[in-house]
């Protein structure tokens, strides 16, 4: 089951990949929305509800305007609504696993914030779901870390000054994804 899990994900990333550095976007919702329901159904399989409850709960946040105009009630679409909330699933999932609670509140932050784009948020949940390891984030940041500092040496060497370079989220998350699973597959 792992291999198949890998060979899918890598599949999903990768195509994904492609769309974000094509088009600096991804077709459709489904392509990430799917995969992060597939990415509950698998982690509470595991018997982890928890960090599912505190995933599904953070995108039902992110969602909360619509939502304020489906249900036609306006203090649902205000995050204030919503902090109690959080601070309790956070609660729970910390139970589970610190450091996936965490990362999957700083992923939905960093896209509340205008950080990053949906798809990338949506997609670095869906990963934190399947991977939920102390491992898998110093991979994602040790990735996002050599990306920073090679544009920023690029950008040294070029411009003989530093500039601010716009990299497409979803391939640096592929290149984490794919850097984890040949470090698990030959460990120091």
């Amino acid at each position: 089951m792992d291999r198949i899990l890998i060979v899918l994900v890598l599949l999903w990333m990768g195509m994904i990949s492609w769309f974000d550095i094509r088009k600096n976007e991804i077709p459709h919702s489904l392509w990430v929305i799917l995969p992060l329901f597939g990415a509950c159904v698998y982690r509470a399989s595991l018997g982890d509800w928890r960090l599912v409850s505190f995933a599904v709960l953070v995108a039902a946040v992110s969602e909360r305007e619509r939502l304020s105009q489906l249900l036609q009630k306006k203090v649902i679409g205000k995050i204030v609504f919503w902090f109690p909330l959080i601070v309790f699933g956070l609660f729970l999932a910390i139970q589970f696993s610190p450091v996936a609670a965490f990362a999957i509140l700083g992923f939905w932050a960093a896209w509340e914030l205008k950080w990053w784009g949906g798809a990338d948020a949506v997609v670095a949940i869906t990963l934190i779901l399947i991977y939920p390891k102390v491992a898998f984030i110093l991979t994602f940041l040790g990735v996002h870390v050599i990306a920073v500092f090679s544009l920023t040496i690029s950008s040294l060497l070029k411009n003989k000054s530093i500039k601010l370079h716009k990299i497409p989220g979803l391939p640096l998350l592929f290149l984490a994804v794919l850097s984890f699973q040949v470090v698990q597959c030959f460990p120091l």
